[in-house]
């Protein structure tokens, strides 16, 4: 019986190819990992933007509902030009009777609303906070107007988001 004893080609990767292969996985691995945080921080950064513009939307809309809706301003029990601001508007309730609707900002930063002196609770979602809530009264000799300036911050994750909302909103029952 004879043997062969030719040695074929070694098969196999040397020691400098495997080095470079394993770096260039691990670049990959590093450039893989780095695109995924990136792309989970802008979709937490979009969410917060999201939840920043619904709850102004939310706000001003009620504002703004409550501020046309009005046929005057109660001066003596507002806050205007300076933060955090009160506003207590004169209105009428479903039954047509005289009631104030009053929104301002609590301790927790919280946008609140009383109607009729009765608390109605938070207009936001606990995570938005108005750090700036300014209302200045405008008077004409036609009508009366409310501007709204507000900062909201919402900081539910490491991110921490800010932005400034404003609005002009005429009573309709003070026009003459």
């Amino acid at each position: 019986m004879k043997f062969n004893n030719h040695h074929s080609k070694h098969t196999g990767f040397t020691l400098v190819e495997m080095i470079i292969y394993v770096a260039f996985f691990t670049i990959l691995s590093v450039l893989a990992v780095n695109a995924t945080i990136m792309v989970m921080k802008s979709f937490y950064s979009l969410r917060l933007t999201q939840n920043l513009n619904q709850s102004a939307t939310v706000a001003l809309e009620r504002m703004g509902r409550e501020i046309r809706n009005a046929y005057d301003i109660d001066s003596a029990q507002s806050t205007f030009g300076t933060s955090p601001g009160r506003l207590t508007l004169n209105t009428k309730d479903s039954g047509g009777n005289n009631t104030t609707m009053e929104f301002y900002v609590d301790a927790g930063n919280q946008l609140r609303l009383k109607e009729g002196g009765v608390e109605k609770g938070p207009l936001v979602t606990k995570g938005v906070t108005f750090t700036n809530l300014v209302f200045r009264s405008i008077t004409t000799p036609k009508s009366k107007a409310v501007k709204i300036e507000m900062t909201i911050t919402d900081s539910r994750s490491e991110l921490i988001k800010t932005t400034k909302f404003y609005d002009t909103i005429v009573l309709r029952g003070s026009a003459h």
